[in-house]
């Protein structure tokens, strides 16, 4: 049995370091997770059309690639994070493509250039792993994975800054949300009209 860990939706400042990253769901903010693999940072083809689209690229576009397999100390790979950053981003703050002091210390980079406060939004759903996918989280490929598509978009002018993709095996992560009541649930005794 893996150790499993739940996934909200609270950003958090890490405070394990001496950098002012943040830490992203499933990570705490006292905590640095470690790297199964080399980090790399490359410009590479942006092959992938959906995360141009959200990147606002060009398909096929050179861009600023963050690659990480990461996990908590002591435990098997929990996550693959391959990271995009839109041109204008590495324009502004250019050591976002240099490995990074702390965790989503390459944020804080990009937000002290000027896109200050970045705001994420997510996209979940399941799929099965790649052959490579599978050897890096160190699962069979008869499990399935959680992929989990994070798009910042810059406080600065509101567009597109970064596309981060994860993929989480399965096993490891139960997702948790708070549920909200749109404005047509708020009366508890509404008063319905029947027509007859």
């Amino acid at each position: 049995m893996r150790s499993r860990r739940p996934r909200g939706n609270l950003v958090k400042r890490n405070l394990a370091t001496n950098s002012p990253g943040y830490s992203f769901p499933s990570a705490s903010g006292r905590e640095v997770w470690k790297h199964h693999v080399l980090p790399k940072a490359s410009v590479e083809p942006l092959a992938d059309p959906r995360i141009a689209k959200m990147l606002g690229v060009p398909a096929g576009s050179s861009v600023m690639r963050r690659f990480r397999v990461t996990g908590p100390e002591s435990e098997p790979p929990f996550q693959i994070n391959i990271s995009w950053i839109h041109p204008r981003g590495v324009a502004a703050a250019p050591e976002v493509a240099s490995q990074t002091r702390g965790p989503g210390d390459w944020l804080y980079q990009l937000e002290q250039a000027g896109h200050w406060p970045i705001s994420w939004v997510e996209f979940h759903r399941a799929r099965m792993p790649t052959k490579n996918e599978a050897g890096l989280l160190e699962i069979p490929t008869s499990l399935p994975v959680l992929e989990i598509v994070r798009q910042g978009i810059s406080g600065q002018d509101g567009q597109p800054i970064e596309v981060t993709e994860y993929i989480v095996a399965s096993d490891r992560v139960e997702t948790v949300h708070v549920l909200h009541r749109d404005a047509s649930a708020q009366d508890p005794w509404p008063t319905i009209s029947i027509s007859k």
